[in-house]
């Protein structure tokens, strides 16, 4: 059985509709790998290292944990995984056996116009799954976390 591992940071974004960019997001903390796992429908030894769209049923269980609607008739949501920034380099490489995108943008390897910065868009599909994807975008762009 996967388990939690407080070097793993998950996030879930909500995009409006057919949009590239998340208009709101909020850390899952308290929501552990188990559940969700169960929220998904996936084997308690997955390990959940990439992007997911919640489904009917994931967005009934996230309404009953957080209390609150989720409107998937105007919004997509998404859960991003990510590894936390003190376990990365400064160049946005995560510790060895780490397999995710370092929650402060990809690695600075990856060249970058001046004075643009990485922000995460909305996961493109990857056949059945899905994968984190990056833009560039302006130092002045508007987007509170930048991931």
């Amino acid at each position: 059985m996967a388990s939690d591992d407080p070097r793993i940071k998950r996030v879930l974004k909500r995009y409006e509709k057919d949009a590239q960019f998340r208009d709101a997001h909020i850390d899952l903390e308290a929501v552990s790998l188990e559940a969700l796992n169960v929220a998904f429908g996936f084997p308690p030894e997955d390990e959940f290292k990439s992007p997911r769209k919640l489904d009917e049923y994931a967005i009934a269980c996230f309404e009953q944990w957080m209390g609150i609607e989720l409107d998937a008739g105007i919004y997509d949501y998404f859960i991003h995984p990510y590894a936390r920034r003190e376990f990365c380099s400064a160049e946005h490489v995560p510790e060895e056996g780490l397999d995710l995108p370092c929650e402060n943008g990809p690695p600075t390897r990856i060249p970058l116009a001046e004075g643009l910065r990485w922000v995460s868009t909305r996961p493109e599909e990857d056949g059945e799954n899905y994968k984190e994807n990056y833009v560039g975008v302006e130092d002045d762009y508007d987007d509170a976390s930048a991931q």
